[in-house]
């Protein structure tokens, strides 16, 4: 997935969200500045699809004869496994290079190159749209993307958005640990720079009904065990050597106890299912 990263300030929202910063030199590596694709299998990716908590919500939201688009799709993974499902779907991103491994993998996928701020579609093009792990890398914030992605939609259309999120854990333990590291690295010269936001529930709901969104259902983003996101991504020492995306003994056995309590605590994100705000919805 792939954003333009402007630099300035983050005062037009109406909060501050926590802001993740990582080291200037890395920062176009994989899972920084929404290239997780990178260094990815496609077929190992597309497999992945079945293992998130993700796919039982588009399955059921997305229209299935209605058409579809994913705004920021990367390597094309999901739009790969819609377009299995039966789905009239279409994915943009900024990422040349992302697109160039979809198009070796299968020529004739329907992907194009484009900006997801600037979209070359006409007006309330799509009945649905799908931006996952995108919104957030806007440093200026996302208020620009929702605008055009509501721009596309069609009355009543659908919008399906993931974010990273606030989750109990990071609030407690994770930034503290993420902002002592940086503090320490930045003091033996170490230059940062702004990777993503990680918004709260209520932060991102308050954005998108200023956008024109009546927020429907919000769910937790991460994969279903023996798969994860939130602790694999936030606690490397969880990691499995062997698999991405899958925890060592260690890290499989809290992830099993947090759940017990709520999938909330250690999720990686939220998934925000929304309609497109019409005098005709504020009406009824």
């Amino acid at each position: 997935m792939n954003a333009l990263f402007a630099h300035t300030p983050d005062d037009a929202m109406p909060f501050r969200p926590y802001r993740m910063y990582h080291p200037v030199q890395e920062i176009a590596r994989g899972e920084t500045h929404g290239q997780s694709w990178k260094g990815q299998d496609i077929e190992e990716a597309i497999d992945l699809c079945r293992h998130q908590m993700l796919e039982r919500l588009l399955l059921e939201f997305l229209p299935p004869h209605g058409k579809v688009l994913e705004a920021g799709c990367g390597t094309g993974r999901w739009v790969f496994y819609l377009l299995k499902k039966g789905y009239d779907i279409v994915g943009v991103d900024l990422a040349q290079e992302a697109l160039e491994i979809a198009k070796a993998y299968d020529p004739s996928a329907p992907l194009v190159h484009g900006d997801v701020c600037r979209l070359e579609f006409e007006s309330e093009t799509f009945d649905a749209v799908m931006s996952l792990g995108v919104v957030e890398h806007f440093e200026e914030g996302p208020q620009k993307v929702l605008k055009e992605l509501r721009r596309i939609l069609s009355d009543d259309g659908i919008l399906i958005l993931t974010i990273p999120v606030q989750n109990i854990l990071r609030r407690l333990l994770i930034n503290r640990l993420k902002t002592f590291k940086r503090v320490l690295q930045q003091w033996r010269g170490v230059r940062y720079g702004f990777e993503e936001y990680r918004f709260t529930r209520g932060q991102m709901e308050t954005l998108l009904a200023s956008a024109g969104f009546v927020v429907e259902r919000t769910d937790p983003d991460d994969f279903y065990p023996p798969f994860n996101m939130g602790l694999y991504v936030d606690l490397p020492m969880l990691r499995s050597p062997e698999r991405r995306w899958e925890l060592n003994a260690a890290g499989r056995v809290l992830q099993r106890l947090l759940n017990i309590l709520s999938p909330w605590i250690a999720s990686s994100g939220a998934i925000f299912v929304c309609r497109k705000r019409t005098r005709q919805n504020d009406e009824s």
